[in-house]
């Protein structure tokens, strides 16, 4: 009925004994039995085509870095914690753009048996279109379809929205954890643990509309919140600990022609920019 992927990133190694799992050569082999889903709720699945489960991992591969990456922007701090001249240097590779760091994603699928940083196991739903809630550690083949969400953590506010997600995305960032950690959190947990129980569930999927959009809520937004696990690594792995600041690349598109002084005077002393004189004045 269901399938094990693993896939290689930046996360702590995740092992375990191989969930049951059938390839199917025609219809006629299909093994039929239920699925439990992160609510507890047995869901009827089926097994999977051989040529179901090639489409799906490369769909999977494609929509989780698709999602993912092409958002994230990083600015180092000049002054403070900042970096060395050389290390800065490194940043700048447009003179007429800020000096920057660009967060992605990269998926590594393995095969079975092989080490991993994260197991999850893939259902086929027998029934298209049923509900199946997922998890970080089980999604099912409608997982990479995009799905819309409604926002209803303000329905108490009279506040409403719409949004949409692939359910692969969310679920593998919640293996973007911190070692030591066992999950990256979605955006409003924290908050949703001071409401009543009966509130939780929706609250930390975003308290807000503008939050619910979160790739880590209920959207595909890379927000401050699901940007800190490259915050977290650029602090552990570059000589700068603190001091890097998120921008969206939409943001960050919109002040390419912002470089800084500091920039300018790097590139000036290394020839890349002309000196600016006076009338009279000796260049």
């Amino acid at each position: 009925m269901g399938k094990k992927l693993q896939d290689r990133q930046s996360s702590g190694i995740a092992s375990g004994a191989a969930p049951p799992s059938h390839l199917a050569a025609s219809e006629a082999d299909f093994k039929r039995g239920s699925v439990v889903d992160a609510s507890g709720q047995p869901v009827p699945c089926r097994s999977w085509l051989v040529s179901e489960w090639q489409d799906f991992t490369k769909r999977f591969k494609s929509i989780v870095e698709t999602v993912w990456n092409n958002q994230m922007v990083f600015l180092p701090t000049e002054s403070g914690d900042s970096l060395s001249d050389a290390d800065f240097r490194q940043l700048i590779g447009n003179p007429r753009v800020p000096a920057h760091v660009v967060g992605v994603l990269e998926i590594d699928l393995q095969p079975t048996g092989a080490d991993s940083h994260a197991i999850i196991e893939v259902a086929h739903l027998a029934n298209p279109g049923v509900t199946f809630r997922d998890r970080m550690t089980r999604i099912t083949d409608e997982s990479v379809q995009y799905g819309e969400h409604n926002f209803t953590a303000g329905r108490a506010r009279g506040i409403g929205g719409k949004t949409g997600q692939f359910a692969a995305a969310h679920e593998v960032g919640h293996w973007l954890r911190n070692p030591g950690s066992k999950v990256f959190d979605h955006i409003d947990r924290s908050y949703a643990l001071t409401l009543p129980r009966a509130q939780q569930d929706n609250a930390q999927y975003g308290r807000t509309l503008g939050r619910y959009y979160s790739i880590m809520g209920g959207g595909t937004v890379v927000t401050e919140h699901d940007a800190t696990p490259w915050i977290s690594r650029l602090r552990r792995q570059t000589p700068m600990k603190l001091g890097w600041m998120y921008v969206h690349r939409i943001d960050f598109r919109r002040s390419l022609n912002e470089v800084s002084a500091r920039q300018k005077r790097l590139l000036l002393a290394a020839g890349f920019l002309p000196k600016i004189v006076q009338p009279g004045q000796v260049p």
